[in-house]
């Protein structure tokens, strides 16, 4: 190879980059890369700003405490698809920023007091927003949930004596709860400040609950009408079945009217009479029906019709009930113990039942 052709190979070698070349690139590709996601992240904070002052703007706007814009401070911007314009003015926004945190306090709250006080500030704020609503998380966990209009019953010691009353919700807050005052034969009772009381109530979806608590304010002439109650830092929730039932003793003469497989045949006894007569006695009271003790010919899916006298005052006419269950005795010509539940009764009427359970079961506590 002659000396001009080596000349001309050597102009055609490939010079990659240096050291130096290959720093300054790398150097800038990061540049870059942190300038863009420096530029992401300023925007994700000037939009969570801007959604949180929005969110703040609205909550001023309808007025909120400071401890209740601060609860809601803590969760701004956490949900960065929410319409946090509208989480003040539609229940449906409201959840969708709350519900989740809902739950997981509700889990919570039995063993965690931090949890249950924020339990109960969102749901005093949602009373002060949208009025009562009903609870959607399951049984109740706090005396902030109580709604407006619920029957409660009293129980508390008055110069040595101990009384029980019917009251009524009558205003419920994150400071109080607001009932309706008992009066006896003297007039209204003028209790003092930190007397214990104790509360117990029903609910039908879901069971009877009791909680301790006393007075956060005396009684005087000018509000004798309103008693203040504390928030209770437990509230017991008592079995349904234990609560709405209660042992009785009430004779009553039941119409048999027979269930048969055959339609043409079912609920008619082929007698003059309106049904098979037979002897019985409540010996279980509940809302919903009743436990039948009797030596009669009863099965399953029978109708059956009585009177029930329960008070002086109270007493239910021609109650219509279904046989749900047939328990016979041990020996032949044993009483048999029917159940049975109430067909006829308006929801009134189960609520007097509840409102003599609840009274008795108040008596029989003392």
């Amino acid at each position: 190879m002659d000396d001009s052709f080596r000349e001309i190979l050597k102009n055609m070698e490939y010079h990659g980059p240096g050291p130096e070349q290959i720093r300054l690139a790398v150097i800038s590709i990061v540049v870059y890369a942190v300038l863009i996601l420096a530029t992401v992240l300023v925007q994700a904070y000037i939009r969570r700003q801007r959604e949180r002052r929005a969110l703040l703007k609205s909550a001023r706007g309808k007025g909120l405490s400071g401890a209740e814009l601060e609860l809601v401070r803590r969760l701004a911007g956490k949900r960065s698809k929410i319409d946090l314009r509208r989480v003040f003015h539609s229940i449906r926004e409201f959840h969708r920023l709350f519900g989740p945190r809902m739950h997981e306090l509700v889990v919570a709250s039995e063993h965690d007091e931090r949890s249950r006080e924020m339990l109960d500030g969102i749901f005093a704020l949602r009373k002060k927003l949208f009025g009562d609503v009903p609870y959607h998380f399951g049984n109740l966990t706090s005396t902030v949930q109580l709604r407006i209009g619920q029957k409660i019953a009293i129980h508390f010691e008055f110069q040595g004596s101990a009384y029980n009353f019917n009251s009524v919700v009558l205003d419920v807050d994150s400071e109080a709860i607001t009932v309706a005052n008992p009066s006896g034969e003297d007039g209204y009772f003028l209790l003092d400040r930190g007397q214990q009381v104790k509360v117990s109530f029903s609910r039908p979806e879901d069971g009877h609950y009791e909680f301790e608590t006393k007075t956060l304010r005396a009684v005087s002439l000018a509000s004798q009408y309103f008693l203040l109650l504390a928030h209770a830092d437990k509230i017991r929730r008592m079995q349904s079945r234990m609560f709405y039932r209660v042992t009785s003793r009430i004779e009553v003469d039941i119409s048999r009217f027979a269930w048969d497989k055959n339609p043409q045949q079912r609920y008619h006894s082929g007698k003059t009479d309106p049904g098979e007569k037979m002897r019985g006695l409540v010996v279980n009271l509940g809302g919903g029906g009743v436990l039948l003790r009797t030596t009669g010919e009863l099965q399953k899916n029978d109708l059956v019709t009585f009177n029930l006298p329960l008070t002086e005052e109270v007493r239910f006419d021609d109650v219509l009930g279904k046989v749900m269950e047939v328990v016979p005795g041990k020996y032949e010509g044993d009483y048999k113990d029917v159940h049975v539940q109430f067909l006829n009764l308006k929801g009134s009427d189960k609520d007097a039942i509840i409102k003599i359970i609840q009274q008795r079961k108040l008596t029989e506590a003392e």
